[in-house]
């Protein structure tokens, strides 16, 4: 593993307005590349909103839905990887999902496993915990309240997470 420079950006989301979103994780991707970030990690659900009465219309396919594309262009054009959470629908089943893009574009997604107790009236739970190759070092996903599970954490390292 090389040392890698990450990016953390607390954002709120605009509900309902995702190209606005998308607008706004394009400056923060901007202010990170200036600073020479390699990785930018943006919210759980910043793209489409936690939890909103809208969230099964706003969900979309991934990779083939229209804010991963942006993310891609977003990464591709400031030499970035980064990381942004949104709503999934896939099969008319809608998941709580990390997206990971960088300048070649689509990576992978995590699908949140541990919901908690308002998500499972919008979200189904994922079942995969993949590692992705990120060029200076290998990186798991870990979507809040997964995060309360140590075993989470356990797997991601085991399977070759830095």
């Amino acid at each position: 593993m090389q040392t890698t420079r990450a990016a953390a950006v607390s954002m709120n989301g605009f509900l309902g307005e995702p190209d606005r979103v998308l607008d706004t994780i394009d400056a923060w991707c901007g202010q990170a590349a200036a600073q020479q970030a390699q990785l930018v990690l943006f919210p759980e659900l910043v793209i489409h909103g936690h939890c909103t009465p809208h969230t099964w219309e706003l969900a979309e396919p991934v990779p083939e839905g229209p804010s991963v594309r942006r993310l891609e262009e977003i990464a591709r054009r400031h030499g970035l990887v980064l990381c942004a959470g949104l709503s999934e629908k896939e099969r008319d089943i809608v998941y709580n999902t990390q997206v990971l893009v960088g300048p070649e574009g689509y990576i992978g997604k995590q699908r949140k496993l541990h919901l908690s107790r308002d998500e499972v009236f919008y979200y189904k739970g994922g079942r995969e915990i993949p590692v992705f190759d990120i060029g200076p070092c290998r990186v798991g996903i870990v979507i809040c309240y997964d995060n309360q599970f140590p075993e989470v954490a356990r797997i991601l390292a085991l399977r070759g997470a830095d």
